[in-house]
Order: structure tokens, then C-alpha cells, then sequence
């Protein structure tokens, strides 16, 4: 069995396919260590999910509270997967503890989650025995091993100690093709250390927090380090970030587009307001909603939706002209640009969940402001932003295309998410 990806889309694009023996370090400040452990968990479980092996190495955690504070585990679906991978014996969970606590900690007989002595001869041995167990009885499947608490050891045991430790860990990993992702804690020791650390590994995911415009954003980004294979390319740039669930979107830094925005507006003592050499009007989103509620009043549910879908689409199709005139970037590239000038210019934050235009097929979760104004509904009403993204793709790709609403704000939901295909002609 091979397992190609991690299942989460940034770290993917940035690191390709998996190939065996893949060490991953996880570079972070005081505040964004839980972030990365979540977005590790994220890797571990959809690894799980695909039949593979995971070992989490954890620090004075019980499962259950992995299970219920990191995992954010609040599907019913991933909970299964984490029972099944239990049962077969394919998911370990290892919590260090103090010696005088192992007692107090064995509550689980199991050895699949079990505490183990705070001490590196015994982390190590018992992370390569859980590793044996698993590929005794799943040979091909590849094995993560997720140890979150590299800088507490370092604390405990000094840098030299616990780098040789990490070392026999990483050497065992790229002979068995396995994959070993830890998080380091940059902060807690000198420069020289987390150098030392991060050298070993064949990527680096750096975490970190910017202060841009008054407002602290965090951010991504991801190194080869120098003694990887392929050490020329390298990717210093930083994204924004967000958690789910169930997944880690990346989103170009927002408070820069904004200030890029701020920089561009113009107002002209006739009472004209322009942005980027486009009129502009200021208008109450209240006021807005209104305005299509009276229309869609007047001329009943189709003859509205047909009206407003075609006034989303030239949109759309202006917001890509106006938005390539400024760059040459590349299909995907402006796409991505367009849905971060709707968020910039007030209609909600909107994010591709999955596909590209080279799919043919992409979805897109939005935190629609219009949708938040409108009320409840019995029925999707972001049939506006909906024509939009289609004037995009359209626009984009000279080629027809479809939008769904799926789930809208108005209606209860969390979120509204729309599903975009390209219009495939039958002949």
C-alpha cells in the first residue's frame, strides 16, 4: 500500500508526494504550538483514514483528552476512523509521564495507549516497538510517528541528549519509509539548538505570528533544509492560515491586501470614490439587502435568481479583468487573488476547500456578509456571490460554468458553500 499525500491540501502542493522516509519538523513560537499539534493530528488522521500507521507521543495527556482538546474530533465519521485504527492495531498512543506517576497513569490496560516513563532509553524503545507491532502486522502500510513534545524533553534532558535521540528515530524512519513529524518549540532554546534540530529534517513548516497593521496574523511557511536533496528550492513565503475541523486552509495575508487596498482609494471632491481606477459607492449592507429583497418581492423566485445570477456573473467577469490588468499571474493564482479581493472589499472571507480550475470541479466555503444580513431562510440567497464566482471561472477560462449553493448562513448553517463544475457539452 502506498499513501502519495497527507490529505491536507497546503502541505501537499508544498511538499509533493510522499516518498519513504520523510522526516518533518513542525518550527514554532509559544503561540502557535497548538496549532501546529492540531494540523499534526490532522496529517495523522487522515493517514489513518487512507490505512496507514500512526505513534502519538504525547506529554502528560491522557488519550481521551487528546481525543477531546487537540483532535477537536466532533464527527462522528472521525471518531470511527480512529476506533477501526485502534482495533487493527494501527494506532498507538504513548504518553510520557513521571516515573512516580506510571502507577496513577495506567488506568488503560491496552497497549495500544499506554504511559511510559519519562526517559529517553524507554521513549525510544517503546516508539520503535509500537512501530514493529504495527508493521509486523501491516508491512506496507507507512507509519507516522507524531511526537509533540521535543522541547519539554530538551527542558528535561538537554539539547545533546535528545537531538541523539531524534537522530536514531530519524535514521530508523528513512529505512523503514515511515514518516516522522515533530514540533519544536523555537523559543524555549538558543538558536544554535533548534539549528541543530531542524538540520535533520527534510522540511521544515515554520510557524509563526506577524504583527501587520496593528493586528497579530499567523502565519506558515515551509524550508527544505540544506542538506535535503533538493536544497535549491526553498519557499520563504508566508501564508495566513486557519484551522478546521477537519482541515488547514491557507489564505494570502489579509491585512496586506488590505493595506494595499487603503493605498490605492482615492476620493475626488465631486463625491467620487475610487479603488484600484474602479468607482466605488459606500453603501450599508442592511440597505443592500433590502434593495434585492423588494426585487426579488417584485419579480417572484426565478425571474430573480435568473436576474441576479447574470448581474453576479458581470461582476465576477469585471473583478478578473480588473485583477489581471494588474499582474500576469496563472489560472489558479488569480483565482485564489479573486476570492481575496472579496474578502477584502467587505463580501465575507471565502477559501477553496477543494479542486482547482484544472479539476474542473471546485468548492468554496464562505462566511458570506450578505447571507449573515439577510435573515433566515428556507432556501440559499448568496445567488449574487454564487454568479460571481462563476463570472470568475468563466472569465478565467473562456468555458461555461455552474454554481450550487449547498449549505448557506441563512439557512442555519455554519457557512455557505458552493460547488463549481465546468459545463461539459455533450455532443
Amino acid at each position: 500500500m502506498k499513501i502519495r499525500n497527507t490529505g491536507i491540501e497546503f502541505v501537499d502542493q508544498t511538499l509533493g508526494a510522499l516518498y519513504g522516509g520523510l522526516p518533518i519538523i513542525f518550527s514554532t513560537d509559544l503561540t502557535t504550538t497548538n496549532d501546529a499539534q492540531r494540523l499534526g493530528n490532522l496529517i495523522a488522521l487522515n493517514i489513518l483514514e487512507k490505512g496507514g500507521g500512526c505513534i502519538l507521543v504525547y506529554e502528560n495527556l491522557s488519550f481521551s483528552q487528546v481525543i477531546s482538546e487537540i483532535l477537536y474530533l466532533h464527527s462522528p465519521e472521525k471518531r470511527l476512523v480512529l476506533q477501526k485504527a485502534m482495533d487493527e492495531g494501527r494506532l498507538h498512543y504513548l504518553n510520557i509521564v513521571l516515573e512516580d506517576t506510571i502507577s496513577s497513569a495506567n488506568l488503560n490496560k491496552s497497549d495500544l495507549t499506554k504511559p511510559v516513563e519519562n526517559d529517553l532509553n524507554i521513549i525510544t524503545y517503546e516508539i520503535l516497538n509500537s512501530k514493529n507491532q504495527i508493521k509486523k502486522n501491516f508491512s506496507d502500510a507507512p507509519v507516522l510517528i507524531l511526537q509533540t513534545n521535543i522541547s519539554s524533553l530538551m527542558v528535561d534532558f538537554g539539547p545533546k541528549d535528545v537531538l541523539a535521540m531524534i537522530r536514531k528515530m530519524i535514521l530508523n524512519v528513512k529505512r523503514g519509509g515511515d514518516l516522522f513529524l515533530g514540533v519544536l518549540n523555537r523559543e524555549i532554546q538558543e538558536r544554535k539548538v533548534t539549528n541543530s534540530f531542524t538540520h535533520f529534517a527534510d522540511y521544515i513548516l515554520e510557524f509563526g505570528i506577524d504583527l501587520l497593521g496593528g493586528k497579530k496574523q499567523s502565519y506558515v511557511s515551509v524550508n527544505r533544509t540544506p542538506l535535503s536533496k533538493d536544497a535549491a528550492k526553498r519557499l520563504y513565503k508566508k501564508f495566513a492560515y486557519e484551522l478546521s475541523e477537519d482541515n488547514f486552509y491557507t489564505v494570502p495575508s489579509l491585512p496586506t491586501s488590505f493595506e494595499e487596498l487603503k493605498e490605492s482609494i482615492s476620493y475626488l471632491e465631486r463625491g467620487e470614490i475610487t479603488a484600484y481606477d474602479t468607482n466605488y459607492t459606500i453603501t450599508e449592507m442592511r440597505t443592500f439587502v433590502n434593495f434585492l429583497k423588494e426585487i426579488e418581492k417584485k419579480l417572484g423566485k426565478s425571474d430573480y435568481t435568473q436576474l441576479i445570477k447574470n448581474v453576479g456573473e458581470s461582476i465576477g467577469s469585471q473583478i478578473t479583468k480588473a485583477l489581471s490588468s494588474r499582474f500576469q499571474p496563472t489560472a489558479e493564482d488569480l483565482f485564489t487573488a479573486a476570492l481575496n479581493h472579496l474578502s477584502i472589499t467587505g463580501w465575507g472571507k471565502y477559501k477553496i476547500l477543494e479542486g482547482d480550475v484544472k479539476s474542473k470541479r471546485i468548492k468554496v466555503e464562505s462566511v458570506s456578509i450578505f447571507s449573515a444580513n439577510y435573515g433566515e431562510s428556507d432556501h440559499p440567497v448568496c445567488i449574487l456571490e454564487g454568479g460571481i464566482l462563476q463570472g470568475i471561472l468563466e472569465e478565467l477560462t473562456s468555458m461555461n460554468w455552474t454554481c450550487e449553493e449547498k449549505e448557506c448562513i441563512s439557512k442555519g448553517d455554519k457557512q455557505c458553500k458552493f460547488e463549481l463544475e465546468l459545463q461539459i457539452k455533450n455532443h
